[in-house]
């Protein structure tokens, strides 16, 4: 049990990483040189020298006067004019989609002090072609206008691994939830992802339930685990044999219940990008032609006054963890029970309950972490699976209440000794 324990603890350290990881975005070269952060009134400099298409182009602005800037944000274009260059030279890119301008605010810079601006909404529709791009800001300084350019960069072609998660797993996330939200009445985007989420839970229900009944399997027989490891504490091979036998014996095996895992993390990352940009017109490329016509415009991102898009530093972190940590303790509440022998009780807290203890504080902790950055209507779905996942874990534990079947409680191996001579 403790080496299971120490393989899902590696599988939820590899998770939290993979996801953030990924999440801070994979591709593009960052920018090396601040030189052009430093130059005129206004500076400015790309956050990386390319992007692949479709990601999120950033640009760092930085004040080098002494008073306050206030830069018009300009909805529905973009703050910036960008141009693409072409055989003709460089030529300005037009923005035709409709957006929601009502939490669009204008762009401050406070005197000495950079700012970051994403343009995240505008990928597809302002950087859609590969080639070589320039931003262009136009305002206004003391009275008298004037424009500043940023350094050029390109856009390049996603991917192989990119553009098969785009097509694979995000896009067809995307148009669920649209499809979801569609039909939700008042196109409510908290009561679609709920819904998303319990069809996607409802669809992973067979091999989750079969990893958390494989999980109190191996807590059943943690017991003869430890009397194997006593028994041949001289004779590795033999512990690894009798083991085997009775994980085949059990029908269970440590890796089993790490699958539904495996499998959530695409599902969490496909849908983290839905969220975060999908919901936005610049990505009406990636919705299906056979779904009914309908503008992103329309969707209802408020939750009990809150915006869903929006990111919760405080109160999802607090909600998601705190769901966390009880369905850990659902998960190893029974363990203590497992303990029949006085003995145990000094090995076992050494290797076991220090694996579930890490587990149990620090899994809580880094999920929070992974809430706060991400938009509230991510945690909306976390925090949806993690009750559905109490629920099945409340009724594991009541089957696992049942006394496991066991008709023979020496797990027979056959070991030939090559020495023994018959006579």
């Amino acid at each position: 049990m403790a080496n299971e324990k120490k393989s899902n603890l590696l599988l939820y350290l590899i998770i939290f990483l993979g996801t953030f990881l990924v999440l801070q975005s994979f591709g593009g070269n960052k920018s090396n040189s601040n030189a052009a952060l430093d130059t005129g009134d206004i500076g400015m400099q790309m956050m990386k020298n390319s992007y692949a298409e479709g990601k999120d182009i950033r640009v760092e602005l930085k004040n080098n006067t002494d008073a306050v800037i206030t830069l018009d944000s300009r909805c529905p274009e973009a703050p910036f004019n960008v141009y693409r260059f072409t055989t003709e030279g460089y030529e300005k890119v037009k923005n035709g989609d409709e957006r929601d301008c009502s939490r669009v605010e204008d762009i401050t810079l406070e005197p000495g002090k950079t700012k970051i601006v994403s343009l995240q909404n505008y990928s597809f529709t302002l950087f859609g072609e590969p080639g070589r791009y320039k931003l262009e800001l136009d305002t206004e300084i003391n009275g008298s206008g004037k424009t500043f350019t940023s350094p050029e960069f390109e856009i390049h072609k996603p991917s192989f691994i990119t553009q098969t998660f785009r097509t694979v797993i995000y896009q067809p996330i995307l148009n669920v939830l649209i499809a979801i939200i569609i039909y939700m009445p008042k196109h409510n985007l908290a009561l679609s992802i709920i819904a998303l989420t319990l069809l996607i839970r409802t669809i992973l229900l067979v091999p989750s339930q079969r990893g958390m009944r494989a999980q109190k399997k191996m807590q059943a027989i943690q017991p003869k685990l430890e009397e194997i490891k006593k028994k041949y504490a001289h004779d590795q091979t033999r512990v690894a044999q009798e083991t085997m036998a009775l994980w085949k014996k059990h029908k269970v095996h440590p890796f089993s219940s790490c699958v539904p895992l495996l499998i959530q993390l695409p599902i969490l990352i496909g849908l983290y990008y839905s969220v975060s940009s999908g919901l936005q017109p610049d990505q009406a490329s990636y919705i299906y032609s056979f779904l009914p016509s309908f503008s992103l415009t329309e969707i209802n991102p408020n939750l009990l006054g809150f915006n869903l898009l929006d990111r919760s530093i405080i109160v999802a972190p607090l909600i998601i963890g705190s769901m966390q940590f009880l369905q850990m303790q659902l998960m190893m509440h029974k363990q203590k029970k497992n303990k029949k022998h006085p003995e145990d009780k000094k090995s076992q807290p050494n290797e076991m309950e220090m694996a579930n203890n890490i587990m149990k504080y620090v899994m809580p902790i880094m999920i929070a972490f992974l809430a706060a950055q991400m938009p509230a209507a991510v945690s909306l779905y976390w925090g949806t699976s993690t009750l559905y996942g109490i629920i099945q874990q409340l009724v594991i534990n009541k089957e696992s209440e049942k006394p496991l079947k066991d008709d023979d409680d020496g797990v027979k191996v056959r070991v030939i000794n090559k020495n023994t001579h018959h006579s």
